[in-house]
């Protein structure tokens, strides 16, 4: 099923939120990779209000001082987060939350460890929603055996082809030969995704980077941590830009560039909002209820190598 037929499904006349998207990633990975490990260490980390859709709400173990409400298929956390189940059908929860008032900054689908995501991808560009990234778990533990097993070799291909960032699970569980190995494995059947290793569990943050909103602005990062494995550059956008500048700039980019993001000035004055998530990029008009002036362009990069110099029209070294 497409989008728009998705958006046909429950069209009201009008566009939610006043005709903003809402962010959404998917989770996906095979089944016990720790999916549910990382959302809940994202939902104790996290200062924003997202919404986390899960299969079942009662894997989601939450400290009691976050809870402020539970209910058989919701929870709700007192930093204005909410967790519910995908009851009925994902449309039907989606159509509830098309019905709230107020939108979360991010949506998190966890995916069943048996899912294919293209099967779901086209529920995230539904009305009121875009697609902002598919990241998959790869089990260190098993991920290579299950690979390397006829019965589940095609499931684990159909879930790393659509993902825009790789990462690894259960790193601390096996030797650092084995995570090398896992990852080139993972390099080789999903080649230009990046890959991380998450080697203390802390993770969670890294869905939230790849749609990062704040205070109503579209390309705001959150503040550095000691911890946190990822390095923020900032690249200046020439104002105006053609879109063929833009692109060769993008193209650019490093190998390790997990979430690229800007607004741009197109040569007509107009606004475009750049989302650039591994190898998935989307540069379009900025809707008009994220009215923003022009920034220039913050990459997020998963290692920290030598500080990032690009300019356009020029390729890094």
């Amino acid at each position: 099923m497409s989008a728009g037929e998705i958006d046909d499904l429950f069209d009201e006349g009008v566009a939610p939120w006043d005709g903003r998207r809402v962010p959404m990633t998917l989770l996906g990975g095979y089944l016990g990779s720790g999916k549910t490990t990382l959302l809940n260490d994202l939902l104790r980390r996290t200062d924003r209000p997202i919404a986390v859709l899960v299969n079942d709400v009662g894997e989601i173990n939450i400290d009691a001082a976050l809870l402020q409400r539970r209910s058989a298929d919701t929870i709700e956390l007192t930093d204005g987060c909410v967790c519910c189940s995908i009851s009925e059908s994902l449309g039907t929860t989606l159509a509830d939350m098309r019905s709230r008032p107020t939108p979360p900054d991010h949506v998190v689908i966890e995916l069943s460890g048996v899912a294919d995501p293209t099967q779901v991808m086209p529920w995230a560009e539904s009305d009121g929603f875009r697609l902002d990234g598919v990241v998959v778990l790869a089990d260190a533990t098993n991920f290579r055996e299950r690979l390397a097993d006829e019965r589940t070799r095609p499931l684990l291909l159909r879930q790393l082809e659509p993902a825009d960032l790789v990462i690894i699970s259960k790193s601390e569980l096996v030797t650092a030969d084995e995570r090398n190995a896992v990852r080139a494995a993972v390099a080789d059947k999903a080649p230009d995704v990046p890959v991380v290793d998450d080697l203390d569990g802390s993770l969670g943050s890294t869905l939230l980077d790849l749609g990062t909103r704040r205070e109503r602005d579209a390309t705001a990062t959150p503040p550095p941590s000691l911890l946190d494995p990822h390095r923020t550059e900032i690249v200046p956008l020439p104002r105006p830009v053609t879109s063929t500048a833009l692109h060769a700039l993008l193209d650019d980019l490093p190998d390790d560039t997990v979430r690229a993001k800007g607004i741009a000035e197109g040569p007509d004055g107009s606004r475009l909002l750049i989302q650039q998530v591994g190898r998935r990029r989307r540069i379009g008009p900025l809707p008009q209820a994220e009215d923003q002036e022009p920034t220039d362009l913050v990459v997020i990069r998963v290692s920290r190598p030598e500080p990032l110099r690009l300019q356009l029209g020029r390729t890094p070294p």
